[in-house]
């Protein structure tokens, strides 16, 4: 695919604004994605810089080739420059990009050999592991709770970092996941529930890492 971001640059750092005086931080998101459809590629710098980390979070729970997750954004950004005409606006720009990357990393991992999946599908992990939020745990406690985590099933792993991790509501984990707000709903507290069983006393811990590292 062609790439032209015309004369935007996506990693731009320069001060971005929606006018001569507002800045991006002071406008309501939706209406940033709306004027991104009218032809404003500066909203779309905007939309790729607050959720570049979020997206690439997301992705490396499917794929461990932390370079095709990252192709994979990129070619995400790229083609909603494209297809911008063919866009609608969205409840949730949050959740429509992750559901868009998720669908192309796994389309892009089936078309390629050599890049497979997680054997058990979303695997519940962090490229830096968080050692530091609590003083009274290790760096191998913290494995034991995603070790715990991941012995879950898998949707029930992925509900818990949309929901805890990325703060994300259930009508939008609905979407992202495929399944109906009140299914969501339920696998939520169903994953709670197991998470209760399975963590033990390193519950608040869980709980803890959760807070700080959104």
């Amino acid at each position: 695919m062609e790439k032209s971001l015309h004369t935007t640059d996506l990693n731009s750092t320069s001060h971005l604004h929606l006018d001569g005086s507002v800045s991006f931080m002071d406008k309501d998101e939706n209406k940033v994605w709306k004027q991104f459809l009218e032809g404003d590629d500066q909203c779309l710098v905007y939309i790729y810089r607050k959720y570049v980390d979020v997206l690439f979070r997301y992705g490396q729970q499917f794929s461990k080739r932390y370079e095709f997750v990252q192709d994979c954004i990129q070619e995400l950004f790229y083609e909603l420059i494209d297809k911008r005409k063919s866009l609608s606006p969205t409840r949730s720009v949050k959740g429509y990009l992750l559901v868009s990357l998720k669908r192309k990393i796994l389309r892009g991992s089936k078309k390629e050999s050599k890049l497979v999946l997680e054997e058990e599908g979303f695997i519940f992990s962090f490229a830096e592991p968080v050692i530091s939020i609590n003083a009274n745990l290790k760096e191998e406690d913290y494995q034991i709770i995603f070790d715990k985590i991941n012995e879950l099933p898998s949707s029930q792993r992925e509900v818990i970092f949309l929901y805890f991790y990325e703060g994300i509501g259930y009508s939008d984990i609905a979407e992202i996941m495929n399944i109906k707000t009140a299914t969501a709903r339920t696998l939520t507290y169903r994953a709670l529930e197991n998470l209760e069983n399975n963590l033990g006393p390193y519950l608040s811990s869980f709980y803890t890492m959760m807070l700080f590292a959104q």
